[in-house]
């Protein structure tokens, strides 16, 4: 990533990340190798004519775009979701029992939540995640708004959750049990990788106090000249965001008091420009530049 005014671009070290993620999605689709070749030269294209002002979730949206143009409109990362949803909820119970026999239920429920982010086939294809839970409870993270998020919690009227991938979305629920506040819950509209989009929403089974959207785009993180007039709407009403994941972090880079980011830093660009170490859980009041 590089400074470009007050916004996060694509930096040359987001190109490989961004190939690998091609080659990722065309190995869960099986295709043959002629299908292959033509869209790994294509996504090879787009990042060479792409407009240097892009951020890295825009360019990958392009490239994800035309792999999904190129096989028919069949989403590469569907089944994976499906199983990310699976492996998530097997956990779900103890995780359930490790916040209920919390002398801190909202802390522990936050630290899973955060945790949750290693699910996750973009920046880091592998995660295991008991050993994550266990982690995240047991070290210290790298920043922890523990008091500042009951502070913002306490005071807000109207809370906006931004989801990042599915299965996470079951770490989220975590978190939204023990918050025990109506709230408005922001997936994608239409697939990104292994984004939530709201069917993954809907499969997580939050309280009914929960209401879920779309934010009228299909880029990671949240572009908000890319998402929809009702999505912007709800977004500059809101007293208090959590926003859970890299990609959230790094398109709202001038986020204020108000916003909360859940998540694993998990590439260096982002390392150096944050200053926090690569691999460290995170649960930042503000963006990279408040």
């Amino acid at each position: 990533m590089r400074f470009i005014g007050m916004s996060l671009k694509a930096y040359f070290e987001c190109f490989p990340c961004l190939l690998r993620q091609a080659i990722e999605a065309v190995n869960f689709l099986q295709v043959d190798d002629e299908l292959k070749r033509e869209i790994l030269n294509d996504s090879m294209r787009i990042m060479i004519d792409i407009d240097p002002d892009l951020t890295s979730a825009e360019i990958a949206a392009s490239i994800h775009r035309n792999i999904i143009q190129k096989v028919g409109g069949k989403d590469p990362y569907e089944k994976v979701k499906r199983e990310s949803l699976k492996t998530a909820f097997e956990y779900y119970n103890d995780a359930k029992n490790l916040i209920a026999s919390s002398s801190q239920p909202l802390e522990t429920a936050l630290k899973l939540c955060a945790a949750g982010n290693i699910i996750d086939f973009g920046p880091a294809s592998e995660f295991e995640l008991k050993r994550t839970m266990e982690r995240a409870l047991q070290e210290p993270f790298a920043r922890f708004a523990f008091k500042e998020f009951m502070t913002a919690l306490q005071k807000a009227n109207s809370i906006l959750f931004l989801a990042d991938n599915a299965g996470e979305t079951v770490f989220d629920r975590l978190l939204i049990e023990e918050i025990k506040r109506p709230l408005t819950y922001v997936v994608k509209k239409d697939a990104i990788m292994n984004d939530a989009i709201v069917i993954d929403a809907e499969l997580t089974n939050f309280p009914e106090y929960v209401t879920i959207v779309d934010n009228g785009s299909a880029i990671q993180g949240t572009v908000l000249s890319q998402c929809s007039r009702d999505f912007v709407d709800r977004f500059e009403a809101a007293d208090m965001i959590i926003a859970k994941g890299m990609a959230n972090f790094e398109t709202l880079p001038e986020e204020g008091k108000r916003t909360f980011f859940l998540l694993k830093i998990k590439c260096v660009p982002i390392a150096k420009l944050s200053g926090i170490p690569n691999g460290s859980f995170v649960v930042k009041q503000g963006g990279l530049f408040t």
